[in-house]
């Protein structure tokens, strides 16, 4: 099928070339507008709602969910991989995105939260109701475009969610099958995304929570010059914490991870030390900053630890400790040791607040283009809808066609390969002519809202409800 390539109007943006959505699951092949749609969801908890305490207990249940292990409460197993469902679970948020139908959204959102949220509120003796929102339709593609550019992140702007988020989603076509509603919502994250990054400077220095933490710990310190710093864990975290501090130059840089060939590879990439794991305490005494960024489930830098380290030390070296994981790698009691400065990212998010101020229309910018982006979505989105009543409006006119050819086929003996040919050339082209522009409006009634009433009069008018089949529509139309 040809792409739409008609000039940028009111709703459609300048750089936007309209790509139509995949077939949607569970419609019917020419009954679709009255048939349930699959309807699309948000599902979710960030800090920008819930206390760390919250989201810990919820991405540990997610980390058991998505692992398959089992994870006993009143006596059952969380199991959330449904097919029609990505799960986007970083250090600011847990979200599960979904595409059902209509009549399964109330249970799939009431599954979510006994399995997840609610769980996790118990584990913290905390309230739900207020740390989870749900966003459907439009509102949760909205939201998934938000995040995906960096606005809903705790350091506006930053690059890396971009990444998680087309991972979550690809995970779930890895491990499920091609869902095409979930596709469509990622395609229009990742062309908000793309024009966000393009078109604004919302991202502009590389923003990130590693590099908003780096900053903390140098703010702390005066300066990182001649400054042992301890990089704890070597993910993407660790990583971009590095890349910063190498930048600054000056520091000491040790990186500490439990794989030490991993250690090792991204200590040599940065003109770092690689230490083993086990090095933990005596590290830990010989550093003046530590950024800790791993994926563990539990703490790893204890308070009877941290105090142990920093026995003895003289009063006017403090340890600046900043905590980037979720759930947190450093235990809160050890923000009570004397002489220790710990922070996490609640800290990092008043940074990322107070940067905003250079940058407010910039992110302006940036929340039209994701508003225009949801409006070509939504258009999209009708517009896939026609296509099973065009399906049958065109297998009913080639059946049509097919039946006369061989009914005067049948007539006239002896019609030589020539003339057949140009014969079934003349035919197919009439076919094609008739029916473009009726296949235009329909078109254009889906994507303005008006396919029932359009639909309803081309399926009595060709009597399409007496076809069955999947037929395509030719690439002509």
């Amino acid at each position: 099928m040809k792409r739409d390539r008609r000039r940028a109007g009111p709703d459609r943006p300048r750089g936007y070339e309209a790509q139509e959505l995949p077939e949607l699951e569970g419609l019917s092949p020419h009954r679709a507008n009255q048939r349930p749609v699959l309807v699309e969801l948000c599902v979710g908890t960030s800090l920008h709602v819930a206390p760390m305490e919250f989201l810990e207990a919820a991405v540990t249940l997610v980390q058991h969910a998505m692992d398959g292990g089992e994870r006993h409460a009143d006596g059952g197993k969380i199991c959330l991989r449904p097919a029609n469902m990505a799960v986007v679970s970083t250090c600011n948020r847990v979200e599960f995105y979904l595409a059902v139908e209509a009549d399964a959204v109330e249970e799939m959102i009431h599954s979510i939260h006994a399995e997840i949220f609610l769980q996790a509120a118990d584990e913290v003796c905390m309230d739900a109701e207020s740390m989870v929102y749900v966003h459907h339709g439009a509102d949760a593609v909205r939201h998934l475009c938000r995040v995906a550019s960096g606005l809903d992140s705790l350091a506006i702007g930053e690059h890396q969610i971009a990444g998680q988020v087309s991972r979550a989603f690809s995970r779930t076509v890895d491990n499920e099958g091609w869902n095409g509603a979930l596709i469509a919502m990622a395609e229009a994250a990742r062309r908000a995304c793309g024009r966000a990054r393009t078109e604004t400077g919302i991202g502009r220095g590389r923003v990130s929570l590693s590099s908003l933490a780096v900053e903390l710990a140098e703010r702390e310190m005066g300066t990182l010059e001649g400054k042992h710093v301890l990089v704890v864990g070597a993910g993407k975290v660790g990583r971009l914490a590095c890349a910063k501090i190498n930048r600054l130059g000056g520091a000491v840089l040790t990186v500490a991870n439990r794989t030490f060939h991993r250690a090792g590879a991204l200590a040599n990439e940065f003109g770092g030390i690689a230490a083993p794991f086990q090095a933990l305490p005596q590290l830990l005494a010989e550093s003046d900053v530590v950024l800790s960024t791993t994926g563990s489930l539990e703490p790893i830098l204890s308070t009877s630890l941290v105090d142990w380290a920093v026995a003895g030390r003289p009063a006017d070296r403090p340890l600046v400790i900043v905590d980037l994981a979720v759930p947190r790698d450093v235990e809160p009691g050890v923000g009570d040791i004397g002489g220790i400065k710990l922070f996490g990212l609640d800290e990092l998010r008043e940074m990322s607040d107070a940067s905003m101020e250079g940058r407010r229309e910039e992110v302006a910018q940036a929340e039209r283009i994701v508003d225009e982006e949801v409006i070509q979505y939504e258009r999209a989105r009708r517009i896939a809808r026609v296509r099973p009543v065009l399906a049958a409006l065109w297998k009913r006119a080639e059946g049509l066609r097919q039946s006369e050819l061989d009914r005067i086929f049948g007539d006239f003996d002896g019609v030589d390969a020539e003339t057949r040919r140009r014969i079934e050339h003349l035919s197919g082209a009439l076919v094609r002519k008739i029916l473009h522009q009726p296949s235009l409006s329909l078109r254009s009634a889906s994507a303005d809202g008006h396919l029932d009433e359009y639909s309803n009069v081309v399926r009595r008018l060709f009597a399409l409800d007496d076809d069955t089949g999947d037929p395509s529509e030719p690439d002509q139309a």
